[in-house]
């Protein structure tokens, strides 16, 4: 029998190499033109929004994960992969997005790696005199925290990095809670807001302030309860106040302030409509004579001295005239009708004012 002889045994290992590289290269190809169909194809060629979230933190992988979940890519690896090369990991910025399936993987990256999150903030107004229980009233009806219960235990349980926690927690906070108009993501939570408010109290109240306070041997959360009542004893029956209006309510903040000052130092006791008021929730200037004989350690007919507390989140203005009163040996004062405060230095002048204004 013949034998079977291969004369040129390096053809058919060429002919084999050439086939494997020919498949590689095919294989290639294709998987070329799958990438680029894929990257440059989206999800559905339909319209469908989505809002997305990139919280800090996430890798490549895991936003890729999250838009699968979504349905706004159809391919993770795809994705990840375009990301790789176009070193546009690192890029991605957190931040809310309004993304939509019919965008192409090339489109979404780019819109992640500019940061062009979608305008999702809330403006909150908290208004000046607000008490921490009315402040967590307006978050619950505006769900930031799911009832007012919710925000005192935020207040209770978080330990806010505020430069005068010293003086501010054993109130909860109350007095130190600065009214503003602040921009909340919708990722942001209750602390974050109480965190941004706190840290406007601190950027508003200065060193000289401070010093200022301390010139007086007044604390800080001394000056502030003062400010907290003068808050509420202060004011407009009116919506639309004009500047004349303004300047006049600071110069009878200055003056309100000076006759609790006057009277904290002859022993005399506060009496204060607002410090009562805070006791029954009433919202009247004035109080009847049953309130003011309440048992109660705001009730400053009863008791002399500050309250216990601010009784109400006072703003700058107040702040300022508890620091910076006016100098006056007025007494007393009562509010018209219309809110204007009238000042008086004896019992007498008073009942006059009372007789004349509050017919």
């Amino acid at each position: 029998m013949q034998e079977y002889e291969i004369h040129e045994p390096k053809k058919g290992l060429k002919k084999a190499a050439a086939l494997v590289a020919a498949l590689i290269l095919v294989l290639a190809l294709v998987a070329v033109v799958y990438y680029l169909t894929k990257v440059n194809r989206a999800a559905t060629s339909e319209s469908h929004e989505l809002q997305f979230t990139v919280a800090k933190g996430l890798s490549t992988r895991q936003i890729a994960s999250a838009l699968s979940d979504k349905k706004i890519i159809n391919n993770k690896l795809i994705f990840i992969i375009y990301a790789d090369l176009h070193h546009a990991g690192d890029k991605i910025q957190a931040g809310d997005y309004k993304l939509n399936s019919n965008m192409t993987i090339v489109e979404l990256v780019n819109v992640l790696t500019r940061g062009r999150v979608v305008e999702s903030a809330r403006s909150l107004t908290v208004i000046e005199g607000w008490t921490n229980k009315q402040l967590g009233k307006f978050l619950s009806d505006r769900g930031v925290v799911a009832s007012a219960t919710e925000f005192d235990q935020v207040l209770a349980k978080n330990n806010f990095n505020f430069k005068f926690s010293a003086d501010a927690k054993k109130f909860s906070y109350q007095g130190f809670l600065f009214p503003d108009t602040y921009k909340l993501s919708a990722s942001s939570t209750a602390p974050d807001l109480v965190a941004k408010m706190l840290k406007n109290f601190e950027n508003k109240i200065t060193d000289r302030m401070i010093t200022d306070t301390i010139d007086q041997n007044l604390t800080l959360s001394e000056a502030v309860t003062v400010a907290s009542i003068v808050e509420k004893e202060v004011g407009r029956n009116k919506e639309n106040l004009t500047a004349d209006d303004i300047a006049k309510m600071q110069t009878e903040r200055k003056l309100v302030a000076s006759v609790f000052y006057n009277r904290l130092k002859i022993g005399m006791a506060l009496e204060s409509d607002a410090t009562v008021n805070y006791i029954t929730g009433k919202t009247t200037r004035s109080v009847s004579i049953d309130d003011t004989k309440i048992k109660s350690p705001y009730n400053t007919y009863m008791n002399r001295g500050l309250p216990p507390s601010p009784i109400s989140n006072p703003g700058l203005d107040s702040i300022k005239a508890a620091i910076y009163p006016a100098q006056s040996d007025y007494l007393y004062f009562l509010n018209k009708p219309d809110g204007e405060a009238v000042f008086a230095r004896t019992l007498d002048e008073h009942n006059a004012n009372k007789a004349k204004y509050l017919k």
